[in-house]
């Protein structure tokens, strides 16, 4: 039995399928066609991708033992201002793709969030200007320019609101392809 995703990855870029059957996974982008042995699969990685103040995305990377990867996303971009939300497929698929992985090769390694040497830094430097921020608006209440402060204010809520999940979801964490971590994967409906 097959399973098949598909999905366009950016607002200018035609489809790219995935046909999933037994060990093997083909990968069509239009223009090549590959196939990707699933015992060769050393690391699948799940992460949460920023969006719009509307959408999520969620990426999963999958790097071969050779040092070559792949990505899809739970997005299909349809213009430069559209975007379909993909859960049920996405989820379906992700699920599928794991379970046939783990099938291949048991040594395979699942992790979620982004690599420690990228989230650390991103954490700091989020942390950091949220910091900065609270010391402007201090500063600005300190010198009676109100409207000011409250405008930072109002900017540091909406940081917060932005980079908060992007730091707490993409925490780095292994995870067990039967317990995919559902912070990552879309909000079935």
């Amino acid at each position: 039995m097959s399973q098949t995703y598909s999905h366009s990855p950016k607002p200018f870029s035609g489809p790219i399928s995935f046909t999933l059957k037994g060990s093997t996974l083909t990968v069509d982008s239009g223009r090549k066609v590959h196939e990707v042995q699933l015992g060769a699969v050393d690391t699948v990685r799940m992460t949460f991708e920023p969006g719009r103040l509307a959408q999520k995305s969620y990426r999963t990377k999958v790097t071969l033992k050779d040092g070559k990867s792949f990505t899809f996303n739970s997005l299909d971009w349809k213009s430069l201002v559209e975007a379909k939300e993909m859960t049920k497929e996405y989820r379906a698929f992700v699920k599928t793709l794991c379970e046939a992985i783990i099938q291949a090769n048991p040594e395979v390694r699942f992790v979620a969030g982004k690599p420690m040497g990228l989230w650390l830094p991103t954490s700091g430097l989020a942390i950091a200007s949220l910091l900065a921020m609270a010391y402007l608006v201090w500063q600005a209440f300190q010198m009676g320019a109100t409207p000011v402060a409250l405008l930072g204010i109002l900017l540091a809520i909406v940081g917060y609101w932005q980079i908060e999940p992007m730091i707490r979801l993409n925490k780095p964490r292994p995870f067990r392809s039967e317990a995919l971590p559902e912070e990552l994967l879309p909000k079935a409906s």
